[in-house]
């Protein structure tokens, strides 16, 4: 089983995504449970499940780093 950490390239929420390349599975698609947008499909038999571990709101947001000092 291969774990991989995927954002939302729509709304920006987090998940965990946990492929299987033993358990047998079809084609497939995943949709974000926050935006309803396409997070990913697929065509190769593997079972994929994206588990939403923190939606866009409630992460910090990005910030630039300070200037170095001279």
């Amino acid at each position: 089983m291969k774990i991989s950490d995927y954002d939302c390239p729509s709304c920006g929420a987090s998940y965990l995504v946990a492929e299987s390349t033993s358990a047998p599975a079809g084609p497939s698609h995943a949709d974000c449970a926050i935006c309803g947008e396409r997070l990913a499909s697929w065509e190769e038999p593997k079972l994929r499940v994206y588990r939403l571990e923190m939606s866009a709101e409630f992460k910090y947001p990005r910030i630039q780093p300070p200037p170095s000092p001279q």
